[in-house]
């Protein structure tokens, strides 16, 4: 899913705007790029902890561990309705 799919998809189940939409990822992935650079660990609860990892020769990468929320989430499957002939 790139941006402007998830831009959409935030507006539509929030029941906001586009342009609201856009602004608010925006804001919050601005948010983590700076706190990240700032050597920030972010923790959200539930989702997952974004990291900064130093390599032996001081080069930085953004690092993301799932919460266990989520990873229970992801393993749990999804009931389908059965589709009538």
């Amino acid at each position: 899913m790139k941006r402007a799919e998830f831009v959409k998809a935030v507006a539509k189940q929030n029941g906001i705007s586009s342009r609201q939409a856009y602004r608010a990822v925006n804001s919050v992935l601005d948010t983590l790029r700076v706190m990240l650079s700032e050597g920030e660990d972010i923790e959200i609860g539930g989702f997952g902890t974004f990291e900064v990892l130093t390599d032996l020769r001081g080069n930085r990468t953004p690092f993301f561990r799932s919460g266990k929320a989520l990873k229970r989430v992801l393993n749990t499957p999804v009931e389908t309705e059965e589709q009538e002939d």
